[in-house]
C-alpha cells in the first residue's frame, strides 16, 4: 500500500512539476485544431434510400433467404455505385463539366442492417448538386440493373398474374365445396350415398392439391429475377445543414487532448531519460550515501554579497538547512573526531563554496572557534565573499612567504570565525596541498580551532580534493539536485573510494521540496520564511509598496 502511495505521489509531482508543459500542450493543440477547423469549407450530405426487392411490399413476409440474397446484393451494389460505367453515365446525365473520376471520392453506399433498403449517400461542398448526384445515382444504377425486365418479360409476368388470380379463384370455390360436401356426408343415412359423397370429397380434394401445386410453381415464377429489383422509396433532397457544422469546435476539443497527450508524453520521456540527481531518495539509491541536509534554491545567490544566509536572527529555510548540517554532523555517528572537515563537489558551480561559508558562519554561531580554509587554489572566491585581502593566504604558507599564521589569521568578519584565504595561485597547487608541510599547518589549525572547515576544488576537475581528503577527518560531498547525473556522482564517490575515503554524507544544494514529498518538503511548507530570508507577508508588502504610487 506505501509502494502504491508513492508511485501516486511521483505521479502527482510529476503533473505539479510540468504544468506549464501540460498547459502549453493544451493551448497549442486546440489553437491548431481551431484553426484548421475554421478554414475547412462546409461539405453537406445527400441520401437515396431503394429498396431491393417487391416481396417486402407485396408480400410483407420475406424468408431468411431473401434477406442474405438482399444484403449479398448490396455489397455488389456499393461497389458497382463507385465504378466507371455509373459514375460516367451520371456526369453525362448531369452535365456541367463534371469529371466522373471526380464523383468517386464523393460517393459511397450501404446496406441498412436487418432490412432490405439500400442507400446512396453522396458528399459534396454544393448541396444542390450533393442531391443531384445522388438521385441521378439511383436512377442509373436501376437503368443498367440486370433487374429491369424487357418487353417480353413482362409480358409474361403479367400473363402469370392473371393466371394466379384466377387459381386463387377456383381453389376457394373448390375449398367451398368439398365443406359442402363434407356437411353433407354427415347427413347421410345409407351406405350407397356415403360411398358416393366420400368419392366426391376425395376427388375435389386431388382437384384443390392439383391446383395448389400450380399456384406454387406460377408464384415461384413470378417471384423470379424480383428479389434483384430496385426501387426508389425514399429520394433525396436538398441538405440544409452541412456535416462538418461543428468542424471547428470538435477540432478544437480534439486538439487540445492530443496536446495534452503529447505533452504528458514528452514529459513523462524528460523524466524518464533524466539521470540527475534531483530527491533524497536518488542520493541514497544511487551513492548509498546520507543526506546530511537539503538546502533550497534562491535566485538571491547570483552575487558574491548573497554567499552568506546565515545571518544573525535569520530563519529562512536556507539557515535552518546549514543549521540542521551543523546538528547532524555533531551527532554523526562516526567514531572519529570531525576536527577537520573537507568540502568538496563532483562540478564546479554546484555550491560547495557556499556550503562551507554557511557551515563555518553557523558552527562559530554555536560558540566553535572555527577557521575556515581557502584551498581552492586556482578560483578561491572566500576573500571575495569576506571582502578580506588575498595578497598573502594559504599558498604564502606553504611556500614559506608572508607574514606568520597568526597575522593572516587575525582577519576576523564573524565572532568565533577566522578566515585563511588562498592566497597568489602557485605553479604548483597540487604539490603544495598534498606536501608535508600542509600536514604541518593542518596541525596547527586542529590546535587553534575547534573546527577546521576546507573549501576545496571540484573532485572531477583536480587532483586537489583527493590529496586533500587523506588529510582531514571527514569529506562532505556537495550536489546540485536536478543538474548532476548520477553516473558522475558514482564517478566520484568512486575516486575517494580508490583513496580509501568514503565521504561522511550529502549535502543536496539547490533541492526544489515540490518535487517529492518528505520531510524537507514539510519544513519548506512550514517555514514562514521564504528562500531569500524574507517572511512571504514580508515580502507582499514590499511588493504592494513598490506597485503603489508615492505622495507628492
Amino acid at each position: 500500500m506505501d509502494l502504491q502511495n508513492k508511485d501516486v505521489q511521483e505521479y502527482i509531482g510529476l503533473l505539479w512539476k510540468w504544468w506549464w508543459l501540460l498547459l502549453l500542450g493544451v493551448l497549442l493543440g486546440a489553437g491548431i485544431g481551431y484553426t484548421t477547423g475554421r478554414s475547412v469549407l462546409p461539405v453537406y450530405e445527400a441520401k437515396t434510400t431503394l429498396i431491393i426487392g417487391n416481396f417486402v411490399l407485396n408480400s410483407g413476409n420475406p424468408n431468411t433467404g431473401e434477406l442474405a440474397t438482399s444484403q449479398q446484393l448490396a455489397q455488389s451494389y456499393a461497389e458497382i455505385i463507385s465504378r466507371e460505367p455509373i459514375l460516367r453515365a451520371t456526369a453525362n446525365a448531369l452535365g456541367a463539366n463534371l469529371d466522373w473520376m471526380s464523383l468517386r471520392d464523393k460517393v459511397s453506399g450501404r446496406l441498412v442492417p436487418n432490412t432490405q433498403l439500400f442507400e446512396i449517400r453522396v458528399v459534396d461542398g454544393d448541396p444542390l448538386m450533393a442531391k443531384n448526384i445522388a438521385n441521378e445515382i439511383a436512377q442509373q444504377l436501376i437503368l443498367q440493373s440486370q433487374a429491369n425486365p424487357n418487353q417480353e418479360q413482362q409480358a409474361q409476368y403479367q400473363f402469370v398474374q392473371t393466371e394466379l388470380t384466377e387459381l386463387q379463384n377456383a381453389i376457394t370455390l373448390l375449398r367451398e365445396q368439398i365443406k359442402d360436401q363434407e356437411n353433407a356426408l354427415d347427413l347421410e343415412s345409407t351406405a350407397e350415398g356415403v360411398r358416393k359423397q366420400q368419392t366426391e370429397i376425395d376427388f375435389l380434394r386431388a382437384r384443390l392439391s392439383s391446383l395448389q401445386n400450380s399456384y406454387a410453381s406460377l408464384l415461384a415464377f413470378s417471384q423470379e429475377g424480383q428479389i434483384n429489383n430496385l426501387t426508389v422509396i425514399e429520394p433525396a433532397t436538398i441538405p440544409t445543414t452541412s456535416i462538418n457544422t461543428n468542424n471547428s469546435l470538435r477540432r478544437m476539443i480534439q486538439g487540445g487532448v492530443i496536446g495534452l497527450a503529447l505533452a504528458f508524453g514528452l514529459a513523462f520521456l524528460i523524466e524518464l531519460f533524466d539521470n540527475t540527481i534531483k530527491t533524497v531518495d536518488d542520493v541514497k539509491k544511487f551513492l548509498d550515501l546520507p543526506v546530511l541536509t537539503a538546502v533550497g534554491h534562491s535566485d538571491a545567490l547570483s552575487s558574491n554579497k548573497h554567499y552568506v544566509v546565515v545571518k544573525p536572527g535569520a530563519f529562512s529555510p536556507m539557515a535552518e538547512a546549514y543549521r540542521i548540517l551543523r546538528t547532524n554532523l555533531e551527532f554523526s555517528n562516526t567514531e572519529l573526531s570531525l576536527d577537520t572537515l573537507l568540502v568538496t563537489s563532483p562540478l564546479a558551480g554546484e555550491g560547495k563554496s557556499l556550503t562551507a561559508i554557511n557551515l563555518a558562519i553557523v558552527m562559530a554561531q554555536a560558540n566553535k572557534r572555527v577557521i575556515l580554509i581557502d584551498a581552492d587554489l586556482r578560483r578561491p572566491i572566500l576573500h571575495k565573499v569576506f571582502k578580506i585581502p588575498n595578497r598573502f593566504g594559504l599558498s604564502s604558507l606553504l611556500g614559506g612567504e608572508g607574514p606568520a599564521l597568526e597575522t593572516i589569521l587575525a582577519q576576523r568578519k564573524f565572532r568565533n570565525l577566522r578566515v585563511l584565504p588562498s592566497g597568489p595561485m602557485p605553479p604548483n597547487p597540487t604539490e603544495l596541498l598534498g606536501s608535508v608541510q600542509m600536514e604541518g599547518f593542518l596541525a596547527q589549525f586542529r590546535a587553534l580551532a575547534d573546527v577546521v572547515i576546507i573549501d576545496s576544488p571540484p573532485l572531477l576537475a583536480l587532483t586537489d580534493s583527493r590529496v586533500l581528503a587523506t588529510k582531514v577527518d571527514a569529506t562532505i560531498l556537495v550536489i546540485e539536485a536536478g543538474r548532476t547525473q548520477n553516473r558522475i556522482c558514482q564517478r566520484a564517490k568512486g575516486m575517494l573510494s580508490q583513496i580509501g575515503v568514503e565521504p561522511i554524507g550529502v549535502v543536496l544544494n539547490k533541492f526544489k521540496p515540490k518535487r517529492t514529498v518528505d520531510e524537507y518538503h514539510y519544513y519548506y511548507y512550514y517555514s514562514p520564511y521564504t528562500a531569500s530570508g524574507h517572511t512571504k507577508n514580508g515580502r507582499e508588502k514590499a511588493n504592494r509598496k513598490k506597485r503603489s504610487p508615492s505622495k507628492l
